[in-house]
């Protein structure tokens, strides 16, 4: 039997204030809709599902494990019903195939970036998609992806920019997984994806900690795994709140990546570190934060 490419796509309509929350934004809270689950305040196409198969399902699979409990996971699949070509949506409006399933829903101002983290495993060639689109008076202003047919086997942060003072009154945030050449049915597909933790302006490392999870002095602790290839992750504690700076260089002192730049909540924080554009060999990364600086080496091997 032939597996077909078929298009699944999450769509969330954002419904916040400047610097507010993205909606279930770490896809910890599900709704019961007959026999299937969604994540709440979204609605699914996986109501036009056929069979036991549904596009849109929670995992325990999440990223930061201090935060939340859930990630959402897409597949490309072909047991959606062909009516929808095999599209799964999820959206806070009426569900596709309603012009409606973009509402004015979220005022942008003060937002610069989208960040979150997503793990990928592509089959076939497919592609995945994190987009976000911004609206004024029904009409688009901008729209920003991220998109690769790379595999992603750990948790990897993304980020896409968004223009300053830029106005705008609603938007939508798509996740899919899908095969490129189309909307048809092909054979390609059953790629999964899993998207945690959206957030605005800066990625959420951590949530509020007891007095027994704050170290009692600054630490960097060593990458791990070390080497790997392409991604690791960076663990720094911290006794009180902070402004850090978390910088990789190469073996010349440039600067390679920014990893973090701000003011940090106290208590023990893991940083993703992706090397998949940078060449095999050694790097250093330096934690700052006060008059407390600390180098440590990490390896890149291919």
């Amino acid at each position: 039997m032939k597996k077909f490419t078929i298009i699944l796509t999450v769509l969330i309509t954002l419904t916040i204030k400047a610097n507010a929350q993205i909606p279930n934004n770490g896809f910890d809270n599900w709704t019961t809709i007959g026999s299937y689950v969604d994540p709440t305040f979204w609605g699914s196409t996986n109501s036009y599902s056929t069979g036991p198969f549904y596009a849109v399902t929670k995992s325990t699979d999440h990223y930061p494990v201090t935060v939340g409990a859930y990630s959402v996971r897409i597949e490309n699949n072909t047991a959606l019903a062909p009516n929808f070509s095999g599209r799964g949506f999820v959206s806070t409006g009426p569900p596709p195939p309603s012009p409606d399933f973009r509402l004015p829903a979220f005022w942008p101002s003060g937002n610069s970036s989208l960040t979150g983290y997503y793990k990928f495993a592509p089959q076939n060639g497919d592609t995945m998609l994190i987009q976000i689109e911004l609206f004024r008076f029904g009409s688009s202003v901008f729209s920003g992806e991220f998109a690769t047919t790379a595999s992603a086997s750990n948790w990897t942060s993304f980020n896409i920019p968004i223009p300053p003072f830029l106005l705008a009154d609603s938007g939508s945030i798509i996740l899919a997984a899908y095969y490129a050449n189309g909307f048809n049915y092909l054979p390609h597909g059953n790629s999964v994806l899993y998207v945690d933790n959206l957030n605005f302006d800066s990625l959420l490392t951590s949530v509020p900690l007891s007095s027994s999870e704050i170290p009692s002095s600054l630490n960097l602790a060593q990458n791990y795994p070390n080497p790997f290839n392409p991604s690791t992750t960076i663990r720094y504690g911290l006794p009180h709140r902070s402004n850090v700076t978390l910088v990789v260089f190469n073996t010349l002192g440039q600067k390679v990546a920014e990893l973090v730049n701000g003011e940090v909540e106290a208590g023990y924080h893991d940083v993703p570190f992706n090397g998949k554009n940078l060449a095999s060999g050694i790097y250093f990364y330096r934690l700052q934060a006060g008059e407390f600086v600390q180098t440590k080496k990490l390896l890149l091997l291919r």
